[in-house]
């Protein structure tokens, strides 16, 4: 009798044991893209994330696109075992089957060196026009729009959100001036298996590396783009904690523009041929048109009716910035007409040289997501595969 009136709660008792502990794995599509300077972190491919408490595995294969960046290394299929509860990386290379392995504290000493040598970067001849540190900044402007487009992603029910910064930072030593604006697009999900382990990790993974909020949610040479203006980033990242939900997919984008926004060649970031690259040109509407949220749906369809290329990122986003104009004049279609008024005065023409144009855009999409058992030696050192001093 005792046996069963303990069976079925204990029972109870054991599944969800088992739900607290399941394991996540999920796979992401991810690419980062940049103009002038910032070109040489140019990437795209995929990454898969498992993740078992404290402790994570990534799979990586990645196409660098700067072929000086794929001269120096680092494209490819390479992986990183992390344990927080050892508090070590283990940095994997299948192509050789070998692995190093470092303490998270040698590797947050890394990162730390490698995001001090991006903002050297900044105030190079040919680089960006001003330094964050460097800056004299205006009030800032914070934009935030929850009533975006809702899609299915990986499966799962997620919904756009849109925050958007804008702020002018003029250097007083130079008196170059350049109003920047930095852009978070991210779907996100209410309702995802292990969403609460798969955050509690990457907390403790960003707090044993020193990462920003926002770097968190990067991988790779996304983490130096962000940390340029990192404090910028950090008030996008305040607002954006306020959202709820999971990011299913993400797009972190920075623009610059001016006509005091003067490069080291002398002439307006917008009108330098090193930046105003057209790789990425389709993307300025996030920057300037109100519009671009409204037309961003339709890109993303265009985009992908062109295909999967850059040429076809950079239609989908030319078509959606058209899309965003057109459903702006639809709306006086269905108006009752008024007497007609004299026509305005034409407006001034716009001067190319106040453009914004994208400095980089990196941009995440989840595109699998289960809860799996992963088995321990998951974690640990392949077995068989030397060990790199």
């Amino acid at each position: 009798m005792k046996a069963g009136k303990y069976a079925l709660p204990l029972t109870a008792l054991m599944l969800a044991v088992q739900h607290a502990q399941a394991d996540i794995s999920y796979a992401q599509r991810v690419t980062v893209e940049g103009a002038g300077g910032m070109s040489m972190f140019g990437s795209e491919g995929t990454v898969l994330t498992q993740v078992s408490g404290d402790k994570a595995r990534t799979d990586s294969d990645i196409r660098l696109q700067s072929s000086i960046a794929r001269m120096v290394g680092g494209g490819g299929k390479s992986g990183n075992i992390i344990r927080l509860d050892e508090g070590l990386m283990r940095q994997l290379f299948p192509d050789k089957q070998s692995y190093s392995e470092t303490t998270l504290a040698e590797t947050r000493a890394q990162m730390e060196q490698a995001m001090a040598q991006m903002e050297e970067m900044q105030g190079e001849s040919g680089g960006l026009p001003v330094a964050a540190e460097a800056c004299d900044w205006s009030p800032s402007n914070l934009e935030v729009d929850k009533n975006g487009d809702s899609e299915r992603i990986a499966g799962i029910k997620a919904k756009q959100h849109t925050i958007r910064l804008r702020q002018t930072c003029t250097d007083p030593d130079t008196q170059r001036s350049c109003d920047i604006t930095w852009v978070l697009e991210a779907w996100l999900a209410r309702k995802v298996p292990g969403q609460k382990e798969v955050e509690r990790f990457h907390e403790g993974y960003a707090k044993a590396l020193g990462l920003g909020d926002m770097q968190k949610h990067v991988h790779g040479s996304a983490h130096n783009l962000i940390a340029m203006f990192g404090d910028n980033w950090d008030e996008v990242a305040d607002k954006f904690s306020d959202l709820k939900g999971y990011p299913l997919r993400t797009v972190m984008q920075m623009g610059m523009g001016g006509e005091a926004c003067v490069t080291g060649n002398g002439e307006p970031i917008a009108m330098d041929d090193i930046w105003a690259d057209a790789s990425i040109a389709g993307y300025n509407a996030a920057l300037d048109q109100a519009g671009y949220e409204a037309g961003s749906a339709i890109g993303r369809s265009a985009g992908e009716a062109l295909g999967g290329s850059v040429a076809g990122s950079i239609g989908g986003a030319a078509v959606g910035a058209a899309a965003g104009k057109m459903i702006g004049g639809l709306t006086g279609m269905f108006k009752k007409k008024k007497e007609e008024a004299p026509p305005p005065e034409p407006a001034a023409a716009p001067n190319p040289a106040d453009r914004q144009v994208t400095v980089f855009r990196v941009s995440s999409e989840v595109t699998e997501w289960s809860e799996v058992h992963i088995p321990d030696e998951r974690f640990d050192a392949p077995a068989g595969w030397s060990k790199i001093n």
